[in-house]
């Protein structure tokens, strides 16, 4: 490695590294808000992201730097310049994504084009910043284990201030902002630019542009439509549109209720509040503020509760809606409540006469953790006897697909499974009802106590009753979601999210489509267990070779990377079923695990004579630690849990890497070597798991496949050590 660039010799070199790590996580987390807001936030979506970000990253930081040419401090400096301009023109180019797509809009769109927009932008800035570390470590004279250590530490650093200091109050782009001309100006001031000071100077001037356009930019990006109103949250991007006289409110991207629809609120409230009479209490989980409460107020002697998990949600509502549904809202038999709908039902001490679920269908992981059988559940235990649990999925009028039939026979499975009564209303919205005790849905007794109470209703009036309840429609959807092999939708096995997934990809008829489509019909063995035992063959090849290799070395950084990410996938969809939203917590969880990163890393970089069993005995406790997260899937112990399990996976994963490049580097002088190889494995990783092996099979299925591929990995290492390869 040549010496850095004279004039840099006055600069400590610790700060060029820390800085790369703190843009690196700062820009994946905004991109991320971003993306998500823009392009339907589910989890495959995260996936796709998250893994176009690894795969160019590690790609990146396996180029070598000309021979003859070092970047030193003051190229550096033009590096994360030009990746700060960069990083505000993707944000830019991701809230203008729809018109460059030609679609309208909040209009779906498919896997592909999202495929698309991650890899372009994942490839114009991951793609630099891995190389970054390679230029560091150059900087460094190849100390690797320095330049990893102080990039996680830079990247725990940004997670801390974004979850803490800029989420609550700024919103995504006045974040990104303060950010990005935060660090152009300690890159000018600390590291001495030079000739990139007038793109430093851009730069700032871009950020105080993005601060300040963020809202017309927004009103821009929705045209044809109005935006009237729009936040950033801890839980997402809430956006309020307004076509005539009706208001829509989207949260990431994703349309949750319209006013006024009564339509929708009349029959999300009185399929079920009509199979019971006297007094009541009525519990609704969203879609009270959107009408839901007004409807339930038509009966006499009901007291409503609504919980709505975003408390800017309810004060837009407040702000938005017309005077007669402000009033509805304000009336003494109903009480608003922010928080989670599962956690408020977890630790209610009433019992209810009737619990409805009033939000949008489980295309997120987060949404799909109210279809499932632990939630049913718990909505049993809070039901008075004879209680009626209700609510409504988009379905079709006449023709049920075999991937809408599949979906819906997914969640009716679940309901059967928990409730001994179970009855599907048919129409384009299928109103599922579900009890303890008999239900009807029969037209003349609905329409005989429609008339009864003296009901002011259109959509469920009797004239409409005797059409959309008529019995061979009834018998011909019940006949469709009824099939023996419909599978239970659980909170650790979300399959039922996987089938909107392919009910949602049905729409493009597309690559994409297929291929969920195809993963869906394949054996659980083609997916789960041939690839590990290909793998383990292939290291049973390698330790009975005698000739010499790095891939002992580089073998447990692969697994490693792998492990790690696809654990993090699991820990978040597992932290969000047991605690509620984890959207929010994404950076603490990032620094949680940099954190750990960073202490591993520098407890094996101050072993100055490792043992020669050093990488086994890691290798070995990632295998109990993976044994220990499957037992700890239930949330027990509280949220401080899945931090613990984080942050000991990044100390370990830390150690492991400090201590399997040192040995690598005296074989293979690479100094990205096997970062990009820990990069590689993380995308193969994070695809796998947040697309495929969650929600077909489960977090326990993958922790079990984990566990077996580290035990393997620690097997060949144990031979690898006694005989060199």
């Amino acid at each position: 490695m040549r010496d850095a660039d004279p004039r840099d010799l006055g600069l400590k070199p610790r700060l060029p590294p820390f800085l790369l790590g703190f843009l690196a996580a700062s820009f994946q987390i905004y991109l991320l808000r971003e993306f998500a807001a823009e392009f339907y936030g589910n989890e495959l979506i995260f996936g796709l992201f998250l893994g176009s970000w690894l795969l160019w990253g590690g790609l990146g930081s396996l180029v070598r730097p000309a021979p003859r040419r070092t970047a030193g401090v003051s190229g550096l400096a033009g590096l994360y310049g030009l990746a700060i301009g960069l990083f505000f023109v993707g944000l830019a180019g991701l809230r203008f994504s729809h018109k460059v797509l030609g679609v309208l809009p909040a209009e779906l769109i498919g896997l592909a084009p999202a495929l698309g927009a991650a890899l372009l932008l994942s490839l114009v800035l991951s793609f630099p910043l891995g190389h970054g570390f390679v230029l560091n470590v150059g900087l460094h004279r190849g100390d690797v284990a320095t330049v990893y250590i102080l990039e996680s530490a830079g990247a725990a650093a940004a997670g801390l201030l974004v979850h803490f200091g800029l989420i609550p109050r700024l919103s995504n782009w006045q974040g990104a902002a303060l950010v990005g001309g935060a660090a152009a100006i300690v890159v000018f001031v600390a590291m001495k630019p030079g000739r990139w000071k007038p793109l430093l100077a851009g730069v700032a001037v871009l950020a105080a542009a993005l601060a300040g356009l963020d809202r017309p930019a927004q009103e821009a990006a929705w045209k044809p439509l109005r935006l009237v109103a729009a936040r950033d949250t801890r839980y997402g991007k809430l956006e309020v549109i307004r076509t005539e006289e009706q208001i829509t409110f989207f949260d990431n991207g994703l349309a949750i209720f319209s006013n006024p629809d009564e339509g929708a609120a009349e029959e999300s409230i009185h399929f079920a509040l009509l199979q019971r009479q006297g007094p009541r209490r009525v519990l609704l989980i969203g879609g009270g503020i959107s009408g839901g409460a007004a409807e339930a107020l038509k009966y006499p002697d009901v007291r409503v509760d609504c919980v709505e998990l975003d408390p800017a949600v309810i004060r837009m509502t407040f702000k938005h809606l017309s005077g007669p549904m402000r009033a509805a809202l304000i009336n003494p038999r109903v009480r608003i409540v922010a928080s989670d709908g599962r956690s408020f039902l977890e630790s209610s001490l009433d019992r209810y006469e009737a619990i409805l679920l009033n939000l949008p269908e489980p295309a997120t992981a987060q949404i799909n953790r109210y279809y499932t059988r632990e939630f049913f559940l718990q909505v049993r235990r809070k039901l008075a006897p004879g209680g009626v649990f209700g609510f409504v999925l988009p379905s079709s009028e006449n023709y049920i697909s075999d991937a809408l039939g599949q979906f819906l026979s997914s969640i009716a499975a679940t309901l059967r499974d928990v409730f001994p009564e179970v009855r599907a209303v048919p129409g384009g919205n299928c109103v599922f009802l579900a009890s303890d005790a008999p239900l009807t849905t029969e037209a003349g007794r609905l329409s005989a106590e429609v008339g009864r109470l003296g009901l002011d209703v259109r959509f469920v009036a009797p004239a409409m009753l005797r059409a959309r309840l008529d019995p061979a429609r009834i018998e011909q959807l019940a006949g469709k979601i009824s099939g023996p092999g419909a599978r239970i939708n659980r909170d650790l096995v979300p399959v039922s999210y996987f089938f909107h997934a392919v009910l949602w990809a049905g729409q493009f008829r597309g690559l994409e489509s297929r291929f969920l489509h195809a993963a869906a019909t394949v054996a659980p063995f083609w997916i789960l267990d041939a690839p590990l035992a290909l793998f383990a063959l292939g290291l049973l090849f390698l330790a009975l070779s005698k000739r010499r290799s790095p891939a002992r070395y580089l073998v447990p950084v692969a697994v490693m990377g792998f492990t790690s990410i696809a654990v993090e996938v699991a820990v978040f969809v597992a932290f969000q079923a047991n605690f509620g939203v984890v959207y929010g917590k994404i950076p603490l969880l990032l620094a949680a695990f940099m954190a750990g990163l960073t202490i591993g890393s520098l407890a094996a970089r101050a072993r100055k004579r490792p043992a020669g069993s050093e990488l086994a005995v890691i290798q070995g406790a990632f295998v109990l630690l993976v044994v220990l997260t499957s037992q700890s899937l239930s949330g027990a112990g509280g949220e401080p849990v899945p931090f613990a399990l984080i942050f000991g996976f990044g100390a370990l994963g830390g150690g492991l890497f400090v201590s399997a490049n040192r040995r690598l580097l005296l074989e293979r002088p690479h100094p990205g070597l096997s970062y990009g190889i820990d990069l590689l494995a993380s995308f193969a990783g994070v695809v796998l798991a947040a697309g495929l092996i969650i929600p077909l099979f489960g977090i326990p299925a993958l922790l079990l496949r984990l566990a077996i591929l580290n035990a393997v990995c620690f097997l060949f290492l144990l031979v690898s050590l006694r005989r060199p390869l």
